[in-house]
């Protein structure tokens, strides 16, 4: 039966976990009663006697013990995962997958596995077992681990783990159970990979997120992946127009496959996202702004190292047509939209202006107090785009403007050039992979999102 409770956010589950810890530990009854007891003696009008510097001293004693309760809820209420509150032993998810270009599918599918438990862990499949039953990675596993190990809702990280899951390996992990979305995959043998964890009763489903798929971007960047100077144009092109004239299959081989996908973005899976947060008075707070296409460990290092100069860091995403317009070809190979759910699932990440200008501005560092303005040195223009115009004259010009070494040279470019090497075996996995998502879609039937 559907509980009217089950809405319940992570602040309001805390602090009823803190009032029923109160109700069962007399000590703290006391200190309740003894609180209770002070504040009626200080606001009761007949205690005619009661002297200011009685008050002092009341108010030195409920502060000093005040200060002690709060240490001890912050210690042993804090609300990690990790911590047992109580007699509750904290459940604990195992979800495993590639991670391959990883996309707000992916997150939203951490997302949705953190709900189900208490502690997350996120197995990262190997290299060699993935090629085995779905082909060759773009990304290594220390690539594709470091996209996971930066999402805000995962809580421990285990790379190189089998693509076919056991119950051996959920007990080897100490996972009470494992979960994945309600597209079962098969492996190289033909079994399903979650049959036996599902006979022994401890597998979790959820709701897999439709309209955006590790296919249907790999489709995109075989748009990009025959030429690396190809001039912009007044609107992206389609993958599949571009495909049929540049790389050589057939032409129904993709069907027309546009940048825009079919990702529903609605205001509660934004706000699932969304970190509900605003910077402090005293917040020393940091810029940062580019495209942030296909996320890769370059971007996840350069925005651990702009969060570590401040305490509230906002990233500028640059819309479509402006992205578009200065990088050329057929980028972005993601959509405003589904760049955004990306950033929003990152721990570093506080907040995103969505659209933001290209140029930093006078207006917009004073409209959002900005004292640290950086960027990489992994540009966000590609080497062969004519710069117009430094995007950063006006923080360099206020002192405010800084460099961050970028530690790796993982670009989109990159990317494409990994899959140029490959490109006979990907399109034949992405002909594969269409064909099971349609399979999906027509068999598919209604499953609501946790």
């Amino acid at each position: 039966m559907e509980s009217k409770y089950e809405n319940l956010d992570d602040e309001q589950i805390k602090f009823l976990l803190i009032y029923n810890q109160v109700k069962k530990n007399d000590k703290l009854k006391e200190i309740a009663e003894y609180f209770e007891n002070v504040t009626q003696t200080v606001f009761s009008e007949k205690n005619a006697d009661f002297t200011e510097n009685k008050l002092k001293r009341l108010n030195e004693e409920l502060e000093y013990t005040g200060n002690h309760i709060i240490n001890f809820f912050n210690k042993s209420l804090n609300p990690s995962a990790e911590q047992i509150i109580g007699d509750k032993k904290p459940i604990k998810i195992y979800m495993d997958g590639v991670f391959d270009i990883i996309h707000s599918g992916h997150f939203n599918a951490i997302r949705q596995s953190k709900k189900l438990g208490d502690f997350l862990i996120i197995g990262v499949n190997s290299d060699e077992d993935v090629e085995k039953s779905k082909g060759p990675t773009l990304m290594s596993t220390k690539e594709r681990a470091a996209l996971v190990r930066a999402c805000k809702w995962v809580d421990e990280v285990i790379e190189d783990t089998p693509y076919t899951p056991d119950v051996k390996l959920l007990d080897e992990v100490g996972a009470d159970f494992c979960s994945h979305g309600d597209d079962m995959p098969v492996n190289n043998l033909g079994v399903g990979c979650y049959d036996e964890i599902i006979s022994a009763g401890r597998l979790k489903v959820f709701k897999r997120t439709e309209g955006i798929s590790t296919t249907e971007i790999i489709g995109r960047l075989l748009s990009c992946a025959k030429s690396s100077n190809l001039q912009s144009s007044e609107s992206p092109m389609k993958s599949g127009d571009y495909i049929k004239k540049n790389v050589d299959v057939k032409e129904d081989d993709f069907g027309r496959r546009p940048i825009m996908s079919n990702f529903l973005t609605t205001s509660w899976r934004l706000s699932e996202f969304c970190n509900n947060k605003v910077p402090k008075e005293n917040d020393k707070i940091v810029y940062i702004d580019g495209t942030f296409d296909v996320l890769h460990i370059g971007h996840i290092e350069i925005l651990k190292k702009a969060k570590e100069l401040g305490d509230f860091l906002y990233v500028g995403l640059h819309d479509d047509a402006t992205v578009n317009k200065h990088r050329g070809k057929n980028y972005p190979i993601l959509n405003l939209q589904e760049r955004t759910f990306n950033l929003l699932a990152l721990k570093y990440v506080d907040e995103v202006i969505i659209g933001a200008p290209w140029a930093v501005t006078e207006d917009l560092i004073k409209s959002l107090k900005i004292n640290l303005v950086v960027q990489g040195t992994a540009k966000k223009t590609d080497d062969y785009t004519e710069v117009i115009e430094d995007s950063y004259v006006v923080p360099k010009k206020m002192g405010i403007y800084q460099e961050i070494e970028s530690p790796y040279d993982l670009t989109s470019e990159v990317l494409v050039q990994r899959l140029i090497n490959k490109r006979e075996v990907y399109v034949q996995k992405y002909k594969n992979k269409i064909e099971k998502e349609a399979e999906y879609y027509n068999n598919k039937g209604y499953m609501g999102e946790i």
